[in-house]
């Protein structure tokens, strides 16, 4: 399908073909969660970061509970400097999955790049706190 194939074009280092791979899968089945996951995740890695948050806010549309495109919104919302909205994200993120220590890393980034060190700390705590407990 045109989703696993854009799949295996990102694992090929072939970004902007993922991402017509995508928009393929997207023109069949709108509705399809993953393939605006994805396409998000595509276009953040090629800096294409407005795209990539639009992305994101689809695939949020459709499945608001996800926590993991909670998470990756937030990466290209720090790369703009948009650090409250990250936060926000990542917040949300957790609020779904407070277990996944790689949220609360990302969670740390936006933190210190809005000065807020002693929760960065905290973050950081709770990241090394559910990677050892695994």
């Amino acid at each position: 399908t045109w989703f696993y194939r854009g799949i295996t074009l990102v694992q090929l280092g072939r970004s902007s073909e993922a991402i017509e791979s995508y928009d393929k899968a997207i023109e069949l089945k709108p509705d399809n969660f993953e393939a605006w996951d994805s396409r998000g995740s595509a276009l953040a890695g090629l800096g294409r970061f407005e795209q990539a948050i639009a992305s994101y806010d689809k695939a949020i549309e459709l499945k608001p509970d996800d926590a993991k495109t909670w998470n990756n919104r937030g990466f290209p919302l720090v790369q703009l400097g948009r650090f409250e909205q990250a936060l926000d994200s990542c917040d949300k993120a957790i609020q779904l999955n407070p277990d996944d220590f790689e949220i609360w890393i990302n969670r740390t980034s936006a933190l210190v790049q809005l000065g807020r060190f002693s929760e960065a700390i905290e973050s950081y705590d709770k990241a090394i706190q559910y990677k050892y407990q695994r």
